[in-house]
């Protein structure tokens, strides 16, 4: 056994390595008491390689990132080992290391959870809501989030899984780090992860396995994205563009649809008769839900959305599969939409999402639409995502303005000459 030890009056504590279970060049660490003549071992739940282990000092060699974590976790053992016989001291005039191991066991090293066993908790009780306040694409995403932090632990500690207890604020920014430079995400959807760890986190506070919540002083940086949208002489370019290729045609009838209802991809593919219905103003409107977040996304048809579907009623794709649009993949269809915008002569990158965009923006804010409408139509959670488009859209106003003002601003000499 490779093992140190510190004297606490009758109390020794130390951390081994134990050389009779090492596989693969890596063995379990141990707690080992000594009281009274008398010593029992408890395990601490950490691995350790043979030759990263200091015999000497019973810590992990070197100053790493990951031996300074390790380090600072068997410390906080030991600090946890020493508040417990203080306490028994103080309690009990008489007791025995067996029942200092009980007491540790029961208490404050056996029972405490660890981060990956705390995400499986986790994600065990949302899956319960699913259907209710959660739909199954972002329980899914829970699930990758989850995997992602266990990568990171793997990677950076060498180990399955860290205590709760033991980690501190630099585990935050040290994932983010990793998930900025290593997995190379997105910063928003960076964000997303780190929104999960901080759930999660928030979770163990209110079960009690850990005191604080690791993210008290953080804050999700998030950037503001630019939205792409098509202008409203986009939008008719590619309306009025005479298409002979027939899967062309198609798609660009599926992207005007989104454009004139605001539905993603997912939410326009499910869409069947049985979604429209008579509405309070008296004509047809789509009545559904968001596949993203269950939001209601109810929606009055427009005469353009309206023609595109009588026009495909009688499609045999939409006859079999009962669908209102004769919908392909969202991959091919945004290939499809490359070869639109090169015909059409758009030199904005059309995606699905962008015919959302242009619902929001050119067919609806800039028509006066209001912004409770609005976000009400594209099922948003929050009225915060809504004021996004209301942002790009006074922007262009302002823009517009500025280039009538130049103009004006020409013509004033002209107008002022004549009229001498």
């Amino acid at each position: 056994m490779l093992c140190a030890m510190k004297k606490l009056d009758f109390l020794k504590i130390s951390f081994v390595l134990r050389k009779d279970r090492i596989e693969n060049g890596i063995g379990p660490i141990y707690l080992l008491l000594f009281l009274d003549g008398k010593r029992t071992k408890i395990s601490i739940n950490q691995t350790c390689s043979s030759d990263q282990w200091d015999e000497k000092n019973g810590r992990y060699q070197g100053n790493s990132a990951k031996a300074t974590s390790f380090n600072e976790m068997l410390e906080k053992i030991r600090l946890d080992t020493i508040r417990v016989y203080n306490e028994m001291k103080h309690f009990e005039t008489d007791f025995t290391v067996d029942m200092l191991r009980e007491k540790l066991t029961t208490t404050s090293i056996d029972r405490k959870k660890k981060l990956m066993e705390v995400c499986d908790i986790y994600n065990s009780n949302t899956k319960k809501l699913v259907g209710i306040e959660m739909n199954k694409d972002t329980w899914a995403r829970y699930s990758a989030y989850r995997n992602r932090i266990g990568d990171f632990i793997s990677k950076q500690f060498k180990v399955d899984d860290v205590y709760f207890v033991h980690l501190k604020y630099s585990f935050i920014v040290e994932y983010e780090f990793y998930l900025k430079t290593e997995v190379k995400l997105h910063q928003n959807t960076m964000v997303k992860y780190l929104q999960y760890l901080s759930r999660v986190a928030e979770f163990a506070v209110n079960n009690e396995w850990t005191e604080r919540n690791l993210f008290q002083n953080y804050k999700c940086p998030i950037k503001e994205t630019k939205r792409e949208y098509l202008t409203a002489s986009e939008l008719d370019r590619i309306m009025t563009k005479e298409i002979s290729i027939e899967r062309l045609a198609e798609v660009r009838d599926i992207f005007v649809f989104c454009c004139h209802t605001g539905y993603a991809y997912k939410d326009a593919a499910k869409l069947t008769n049985d979604h429209i219905d008579t509405g309070i103003n008296g004509r047809k409107w789509i009545y559904t839900s968001r596949q993203k977040n269950d939001n209601v996304a109810n929606v009055p048809l427009l005469d353009t959305a309206l023609e595109i579907i009588d026009k495909y009623k009688e499609h045999p794709k939409c006859v079999n599969e009962k669908k209102l649009l004769p919908m392909k993949s969202n991959q091919k269809l945004n290939a499809y939409l490359k070869e639109l915008a090169d015909i059409c002569d758009i030199k904005k990158p059309l995606t699905m999402h962008i015919a959302r965009h242009t619902f929001a923006t050119t067919v609806l804010l800039a028509n006066g639409v209001s912004m409770e409408a609005t976000s009400k139509m594209l099922g948003h959670s929050s009225i915060k995502t809504t004021q996004i488009y209301g942002k790009i859209v006074e922007s262009r106003v302002a823009s517009e303005m500025e280039m009538l003002n130049q103009k004006m601003d020409k013509k004033a000499p002209g107008d002022q000459k004549q009229a001498e």
